[in-house]
């Protein structure tokens, strides 16, 4: 049975967004010190790598508190402000551990 249910939710989808989320979430873009570089991961050697291969930026998803969200590198914040409302672009999400990750494509004001 475990090994079914880590099946069913193995991997980003979106699905997983909706299942976890719901689609009707609001989310505020927190600013703060900006966007994080996030790493690769050598699966061989068990650990991160120096190559960005995107970044981070925090959100707060109303009922659930602040969750990072990972995007592409090439993704620029610098148009939405602090606080403002947002969307999640082709937002995913997958459970590694009891631990849920998002990623979009990208993000958008939302008014």
């Amino acid at each position: 049975y475990l090994s079914q249910l880590q099946s069913k939710y193995s991997g980003y989808t979106a699905d997983n967004f909706n299942i976890y989320f719901g689609k009707e979430l609001v989310i505020y873009y927190l600013a703060g010190s900006g966007l994080t570089p996030a790493f690769g991961y050598d699966k061989e050697a068990g650990k991160r790598t120096k190559e960005i291969v995107g970044q981070y930026l925090e959100a707060y998803f109303q009922g659930f508190g602040v969750q990072r969200v990972k995007l592409p590198k090439e993704f620029n914040s610098d148009a939405i402000s602090d606080l403002s409302k947002i969307e999640l672009v082709e937002p995913e999400a997958c459970e590694v551990n009891g631990r849920i990750f998002v990623k979009a494509s990208g993000i958008k004001a939302v008014k």
